[in-house]
């Protein structure tokens, strides 16, 4: 039946078959560790390349922008800024947001200088001013003049409308 012949066959069989297992094992674990490794080389070449291209690098406006956009990429971030602050239940200061005088300056589009666009400046700049004369009503008077932001851009420059209207407080955007 069972020889000594047979069972060092198949002892051996068996063994070289876990040995063979465990080599693919070992060598499959091996080269997905190797793999990783490189993997997070190339992420942190892809980093450090990128940290030094934003360090050195300043960032172009295909568009050449006007003075009025540049003040309006202000007053946006301002207008972010206050969101945030009216959101933590803070009150704004006036002081901190200077009114912008962004109708004063070259706008991208000279065509845009007509009385009606002058007009909704001077309503904003009311608008804007009753957000910090009325500190308990900051949210109301603050949704008023971001509305006021969409009116005018609805006619004069559509671009930014995506974001001006995600400031709004409390109500759907428009």
């Amino acid at each position: 039946m069972f020889t000594m012949k047979n069972i060092i066959i198949g002892f051996l069989s068996i063994f070289t078959l876990l040995m063979i297992a465990e080599a693919c094992t070992s060598i499959d674990d091996k080269a997905k560790a190797n793999v990783e490794i490189k993997r997070q080389d190339s992420l942190k070449a892809i980093a450090k390349k990128d940290s030094i291209e934003a360090c050195t690098k300043t960032i172009m406006d295909p568009n050449n922008p006007k003075p009025m956009a540049l003040l309006m990429r202000v007053q946006a971030a301002n207008a972010d800024s206050m969101h945030q602050q009216l959101l933590r239940g803070e009150k704004l200061d006036s002081n901190q947001y200077p009114f912008i005088h962004f109708y004063l300056v070259e706008p991208t589009d000279p065509k845009v200088l007509e009385p009606q666009f002058f007009e909704n400046a001077r309503t904003f700049k009311r608008a804007y001013e009753e957000v910090f004369t009325h500190p308990t009503a900051q949210k109301k008077f603050y949704n008023i003049m971001i509305n006021g932001c969409i009116k005018c851009h609805e006619k004069y420059c559509s671009g930014p409308l995506k974001r001006i209207r995600k400031f709004p407080i409390g109500t759907s955007p428009l």
